[in-house]
């Protein structure tokens, strides 16, 4: 039978379906898609409920994890039509990670070391895919987060309504209760705002290609409304200086523009200044978002105070380590050691700063000068190619299909950004959050992408050659980075679990959960408190003292400045009877933290128990009570440290007489 008369056969499925360059291509994009909404959308949003920060630990994973299947799976399209060639950004950005690895090296605890550089790992990737995602095809990208930019506002402002309503039905607006109902997406209120600012800058970047006007109209309502009522001023600040170099800068480089800016937006903006003004004189105290919007009342408020105190102490601190820094993560470590007299809720009441809230002043602690320089660098940088660009663009010819003015929008909106962004920097640390990093990242890499004409002015590296092998090396990472995310995840998960039994007066659970906790990835709790000090805590009360005096010893090896692993190492060791040694770190405590009534009580036992009545007399009278003391949880420990304090005077007292 002739091949032309053959009865029809089944044809294989592998013939059906042929793979074309457009399929291909196609593919590609879809991976690059599904990159952007998982970096975007979703990492914004992961929450690991059981962990002691339900959102640092579990975003810096699932980053990780993105940019790992991200870099498998569009490897060749990279190669094929990635920018490989590095320019003089990258090569910043690459020279500031260099910088925070080198930190490694010095740094006091390596656990929290790699945690923070490998952030900055992280970013850099983030930035340069982010690039090349432009670069690859600029329509995809803007498309993707045109649609994924409004469902986020959606949702973030959704949930945080909730979280509002709550708030407001049980303790209505005031600044201090707001901390514990805003902290289930982004740690607290203050994150949350400038999360929400970062949300408003990607909204004004974005909304010509929103699919529905009302979208961009309804997500910026809710955006200013949910930062005015979270109070916080850093951001208010933030939005004013965003607002004004954008409209400022547009109406100097679109003539026109100008009028429309001079003529109506000017004289709205001197009206609202004025009417503004006048609510805050007639009332801008009494109520707590009455204060907060006045600026006026925040040099008196605590907070500020704390501030300047932190910020006073850190700069002491960059003194003895003004080139290189502590080392990176180590700020919190190292903090106390200039003590901490004159911080009332440090002193009082036990709270632990662990983050300088001026990220430029912690990374120059850290880092020293040189970190800084570097850092400050990135953003000086990036600003001077946005103006660059914006010069350059004057000339509608110099891009295609009229696209200069798109160009110039986004140039203004991705500048005002960061400018807003620097300010928050100044009073928080968004540098902690990986969701935070992440944004900036994408600020980055699209500030460096539209300005790519300035860049290929200037010397760069060709990176074709080594690609594969740096690809390998930003593999290893990647999985380096997830081993310390699960390592982070898991020791925090423990330490949820040390606490619940600490409040449950659960002893023996204590200090096993404690020791579980404890990884080469997490050893110090969110209050730079080791694994070891709890386990320590946990045998001390279950009277097993040896047990209780090896944890302590290695907590004191993890975090020789704090007063509390100190004075517990110290009344332990007293407990033994090293009473000689146990006075040497009492005496430790009070030098780090002068008003520590516990360590002053231990002091005066101590050297009771050595028959010294009269020095055991001397700290006894030197126990503080609470300066103004006004809540019932204050006014009730000082009527204990009263009764305890005459009580053991009492005692020293009559043996003294003897």
């Amino acid at each position: 039978m002739s091949k032309r008369n053959a009865p029809n056969r089944p044809i294989s499925p592998k013939n059906t379906a042929k793979t074309t360059p457009e399929t291909r291509q196609s593919d590609d994009l879809e991976g690059w898609r599904a990159l952007l909404w998982l970096l975007f959308f979703a990492n914004s949003l992961v929450i690991w409920h059981g962990c002691l920060d339900e959102s640092l630990a579990p975003r810096f994973f699932f980053t990780a994890a993105a940019l790992l299947g991200g870099l498998l799976f569009l490897k060749k399209d990279l190669l094929k039509n990635g920018d490989l060639r590095l320019h003089g950004f990258d090569l910043l950005f690459l020279v500031w990670l260099g910088i925070n690895w080198a930190s490694v090296a010095w740094a006091f605890n390596w656990s929290e070391a790699v945690f923070y550089t490998q952030k900055v790992f992280l970013s850099f990737l983030v930035y340069w895919l982010f690039r090349q995602a432009l670069q690859r095809d600029e329509n995809m990208v803007r498309r993707t987060l045109a649609m994924a930019t409004p469902v986020l506002t959606l949702v973030v402002c959704g949930v945080l309504l909730i979280q509002l309503a709550r708030a407001i039905g049980e303790v209505g607006l005031q600044n201090d209760a707001l901390y514990d109902y805003m902290k289930g997406l982004y740690g607290n209120k203050g994150l949350t705002a400038n999360f929400l600012f970062i949300l408003l800058i990607f909204n004004a970047l974005l909304h010509r290609e929103f699919r529905w006007r009302w979208m961009f109209w309804l997500g910026g309502v809710l955006l200013f409304s949910l930062i005015l009522l979270l109070q916080t001023r850093t951001v208010y600040i933030s939005v004013v200086a965003a607002g004004l170099f954008y409209f400022i800068g547009r109406a100097v480089v679109e003539s026109g523009f100008r009028p429309f800016f001079l003529k109506k937006l000017l004289p709205i903006g001197v009206l609202g200044i004025v009417i503004l003004a006048s609510l805050l004189a007639w009332k801008g105290s009494g109520t707590s978002l009455g204060e907060r919007l006045n600026p006026a009342t925040y040099f008196k408020s605590a907070s500020a105070n704390e501030r300047r105190f932190v910020w006073y102490k850190t700069d002491v601190l960059n003194r003895d380590h003004p080139i290189l820094g502590v080392g990176n993560g180590s700020w919190k470590i190292f903090f106390p050691t200039k003590n901490i007299e004159g911080a009332y809720r440090l002193q009082e009441k036990g709270i632990i700063f662990t983050r300088a809230h001026n990220d430029y002043l912690e990374i120059r602690a850290e880092m020293g000068w040189v970190g800084a320089i570097f850092f400050v660098g990135l953003f000086l940088v990036a600003g001077f190619s946005i103006f660059w660009g914006l010069k350059n663009l004057e000339d509608e010819k110099t891009r295609p299909n009229g696209s200069a003015g798109r160009e110039r929008h986004d140039l203004l909106v991705l500048g005002a950004g960061m400018i807003g962004y620097c300010i928050i920097q100044f009073f928080d640390f968004p540098r902690e959050r990986m969701e935070q990093q992440v944004m900036l990242a994408i600020f980055f890499g699209w500030t460096a992408f539209l300005t790519r004409d300035f860049w290929k002015k200037l010397p760069g590296i060709g990176a074709q050659k080594i690609f594969p092998v740096a690809w390998l090396a930003a593999i290893f990472g990647l999985i380096f980075s997830l081993a310390i995310g699960w390592g982070r995840i898991s020791g925090e998960i423990h330490n949820y679990k040390v606490l619940e039994a600490q409040m449950n007066n659960d002893n023996s659970r204590m200090a096993a959960e404690a020791l579980a906790a404890e990884n080469p990835f997490y050893q110090l709790s969110d209050v730079v408190l080791p694994m070891a000090w709890y386990a320590g805590i946990g045998y001390f009360q279950k009277g097993e003292n040896a047990k209780a005096i090896e944890q302590f010893a290695r907590a004191y090896q993890q975090n020789p400045f704090s007063f509390q692993v100190i004075n517990n190492y110290a009344a332990a060791l007293s407990k033994a009877g090293n009473y000689r040694e146990a006075i040497s770190f009492f005496e430790k405590t009070l030098e780090i933290n002068p008003r520590y009534d516990e360590g002053k009580f231990n002091l005066s036992y101590t050297y009771f128990q050595l028959g010294d009545y009269q020095k055991a007399l001397e700290f006894a009278e030197k126990v503080d009570t609470i300066v103004g003391a006004k809540t019932p949880d204050e006014l009730e420990k000082n009527a204990i440290l009263k009764k305890r304090k005459a009580e053991f005077i009492q005692k020293a007292a009559a043996k003294l007489q003897k």
